[in-house]
């Protein structure tokens, strides 16, 4: 298995125990061991052969045991079992602003969303304002959040998005609150299909950076604005995601 597709399963991996409400600090640990296999130069191979993988930096004994597996098999067994307990589409309603971990969870739990079309047909018919926690307010945004969504459903070519994924990580460069910026995710990996722009700062002024980011020029809409993450809607119709953070947790974010 391909370094990439590494990555993708251990941030998977972490999202689903996020779901399972596991202890914070072991959701974090694949996180971060994700972001350190992503910068690894290395050869991912050779240490999984030679048992070595605990010398990359945020990668521990058990994870280290997963990742050789991927290496060496292309499966993970811990990663299958994890995924069989979930509704393959249920991750993308991660996709979806104002919607975390529990709420998703509630969801699935109370009315059996497993996608984003169940959440439209629960929404739909009312159900999901009953939800402790939810209300019409939010089921409102969530109809016009998928709705919106349709308009601009599908994928990107890396190449037709990286003009607008480059200005913005310059300015944000530029920008006297950022001490270090980065993309992450798939524009960051140089996949071809670009489904969403990630986007991270390290700043001790995050108001004036996330001010800065939704009022630039690039961007069409905003779609959930918070203390530390936010998500807009660009001229083009990706979704471009900023997440500010502490210089000490910009490593690990």
């Amino acid at each position: 298995m391909k370094k990439e597709q590494i990555v993708d399963v251990l941030e998977t991996i972490a999202t689903l125990l996020e779901l399972q409400e596991e202890n914070p600090f072991k959701i974090r640990a694949y996180t971060n061991a994700a972001r350190s296999i992503e910068a690894w130069g290395g050869n991912l191979r050779e240490l999984a052969e030679e048992n070595r993988l605990q010398e990359i930096p945020g990668v521990g004994k058990a994870i280290a045991g997963k990742i050789s597996e991927l290496v060496l098999t292309g499966e993970s067994t811990f990663f299958a079992e994890l995924r069989s307990k979930f509704p393959p589409g249920i991750l993308e309603l991660f996709g979806l602003p104002g919607l975390g971990a529990k709420k998703i969870k509630a969801l699935y739990e109370k009315l059996q969303v497993g996608s984003i079309a169940d959440l439209k047909k629960a929404c739909e018919m009312g159900r999901v304002a009953e939800l402790p926690g939810f209300g019409k307010t939010t089921q409102d945004k969530l109809i016009a959040t998928i709705s919106n969504r349709a308009k601009h459903v599908g994928s990107f070519q890396l190449g037709a998005v990286a003009a607008e994924a480059e200005e913005l990580l310059d300015d944000l460069r530029q920008h006297p609150g950022a001490t270090q910026v980065s993309s992450a995710g798939s524009y960051r990996r140089r996949k071809e299909i670009v489904r969403d722009l990630d986007f991270i700062v390290a700043t001790q002024a995050p108001e004036a950076i996330t001010e800065f980011f939704v009022g630039h020029a690039l961007v069409e809409s905003v779609s959930a604005r918070g203390a530390t993450k936010t998500s807009v809607r660009l001229h083009s119709g990706i979704q471009a995601d900023l997440r500010v953070v502490s210089t000490a947790e910009y490593p690990f974010a």
